[in-house]
């Protein structure tokens, strides 16, 4: 298998990871997009220094999850969700009420909150992980998970007792 082959297997392997990354920093379709195609031309120049293909996960998160910075930066602006439907409609398990108000309170999070609860519970990686993707250290990435949580469990009640 070339290089070329192998790189393009890993990426198709880390697709829904990468983009739900860049969608949680960025919040629009077409940003993610583009937060993506830029990230695989950045890891794709750069193959060739990955000395261990075992961290290619955290690798490309990483090189998402800076270039969504940059962009941001770039745009110093954040577009809000056209379609709470369409996502709600993608996850599947818990009624469609339950995951807009779970997407909801998400999605309200700022970063870096909405940036960590994405990848520790919607892309499964532990908090060393998300330490290295993020350039934080584990200790700080851990009060974050910890500070979203309080902070979505309070917007999850307000939600549900408004009702």
């Amino acid at each position: 298998m070339t290089e070329k082959e192998k790189f393009c297997k890993l990426i198709k392997k880390y697709e829904s990871p990468m983009y739900a990354l860049a969608y949680s920093i960025v919040r629009n379709d077409d940003d993610a997009a583009e937060v993506i195609s830029e990230s695989i031309y950045r890891a794709y120049s750069s193959f060739g220094l990955l000395k261990n293909e075992s961290a290619f996960k955290a690798w490309i998160l990483r090189i998402v999850h800076n270039t969504a910075i940059e962009m941001i930066r770039k745009n110093s602006k954040f577009v809000e969700l056209d379609s709470l439907n369409e996502v709600a409609e993608k996850r599947s398990g818990v009624d469609i009420v339950t995951k807009m108000a779970l997407h909801d309170a998400v999605e309200s999070l700022n970063d870096p909150y909405r940036t960590v609860v994405t990848l520790f519970y919607y892309e499964n990686l532990s908090v060393s992980i998300i330490a290295q993707i993020t350039g934080a250290s584990s200790v700080t990435v851990r009060q974050q998970l910890s500070r979203a949580r309080k902070m979505l469990k309070k917007l999850l009640n307000e939600d549900f007792l408004n009702e």
